[in-house]
């Protein structure tokens, strides 16, 4: 959006209503202005642009020079979230300083700040927002499920049960195998290592 200044006048109607409370950096808005003023050439100055909210806090915010032309100067103002912190009536004032000295300030009427949407009980977080916020719970009370299992978990226990099994393991192992079989199935079969035949009487 560009804004034509009238001299010192710098009309507001084309974005009077434009705002809305609590945008950040929602409108971009350039001022066309005379570059120079009582012989000094606003080339070298510095502009800012000064608001009181409906509120009373007093806002400012460095407005720079986007280009400069032989008779004109293009400002641009990214306008921030002071400047809609509040809703209602704001005052605005665009001043130049050159070499710390105030050298004009801007005429402009008053602009209004459109308040945003608020329930008593305050506004509610859109449906992706919501999802995201019940996934991170879940996941949150899940690690913390499965931290205090491991820093419950007696392994005292298991390891008793362990010193306990391993001999007895050790005396299976150790324990030969014992093989019944008759003295003809001893000479024809393959023999074990490790086993213990014992010969039986063979059948009448």
């Amino acid at each position: 959006m560009e804004i034509y200044a009238e001299g010192k006048n710098i009309p507001t109607y084309p974005f009077g209503s434009l705002f809305v409370q609590g945008e950040q950096f929602a409108e971009e808005i350039f001022f066309i202005v005379d570059r120079f003023y009582n012989g000094y050439d606003l080339a070298e100055a510095a502009f800012c642009m000064r608001g009181l909210t409906d509120e009373g806090w007093e806002v400012q915010q460095t407005v720079r020079i986007a280009e400069t032309g032989e008779q004109k100067l293009k400002l641009r103002w990214l306008v921030n979230e002071d400047f809609t912190i509040n809703s209602g009536i704001l005052c605005l004032e665009m001043r130049a300083d050159l070499d710390n000295y105030l050298i004009l300030k801007y005429i402009m009427q008053p602009i209004i700040v459109r308040p945003t949407i608020n329930g008593e009980n305050g506004p509610l977080p859109d449906t992706v927002e919501q999802v995201i916020q019940a996934i991170n719970e879940a996941s949150a009370q899940g690690l913390e499920d499965i931290q205090s299992a491991i820093d419950s978990f007696d392994i005292s226990a298991v390891e008793e049960r362990i010193d306990t099994v391993l001999p007895q393991a050790e005396i299976l192992v150790a324990r030969p195998e014992v093989i019944p079989m008759k003295r003809s199935e001893y000479i024809a079969a393959q023999h074990k290592q490790n086993a213990l035949y014992v010969i039986t009487e063979e059948d009448v």
